[in-house]
């Protein structure tokens, strides 16, 4: 099981990595013609424009996942650490019960577009709307993971992170 999703970290790490070097490709290309021979690829802005949302979500997932998504912790870190914990595992609940009403509602949605195709490339809308429940869903599992982790107090997927960067250190 491990494996599996060391393999779907990465597969995700290389797709952001591709993605983003496409967006500038495409972008540079765009550019210079515009500028350069006064002559655009109309496609390559709608192109960037579905690489971009679906860099979005996915980065979302590994912020999710090695602790770094915005949060105030201002007065979390007041706390002490017994009161921390139930305020992570309360905040947890929550943005699993958002994360999950997303994805069911986000079903609906990508139904009604998938038949409404993008004005340049005719990719339907709902290709580009299903990475939003392909993302949350993985999410969804992170924070589940996280969840059982603090519950039975074994270390979170931010933990290890830590502790591993620690070990590199040293």
């Amino acid at each position: 099981m491990k494996k599996a999703v060391s393999i779907m970290w990465k597969a995700i790490d290389w797709f952001l990595f591709f993605a983003t070097v496409a967006m500038v490709l495409l972008i540079f290309i765009n550019v210079i013609g515009r500028y350069v021979f006064n002559f655009a690829f109309v496609s390559f802005e709608e192109i960037s424009r579905i690489l971009f949302v679906w860099c979005t979500y996915l980065g979302s997932a590994i912020a999710i996942k090695e602790g770094t998504h915005v949060r105030v912790d201002i007065v979390i870190n007041a706390l002490k650490p017994k009161a921390r914990k139930i305020v992570d595992i309360v905040a947890n609940l929550i943005v699993s019960f958002i994360l999950a009403v997303t994805i069911v509602t986000m079903k609906d949605l990508i139904a009604v577009n998938i038949a409404n195709p993008l004005p340049l490339t005719r990719i339907p809308y709902g290709v580009v709307q299903l990475i939003i429940p392909i993302g949350m869903f993985i999410m969804l599992c992170v924070n589940i993971y996280n969840l059982v982790m603090m519950l039975t107090g074994k270390p979170t997927t931010v933990e290890m992170l830590q502790n591993q960067g620690k070990e590199e250190a040293e």
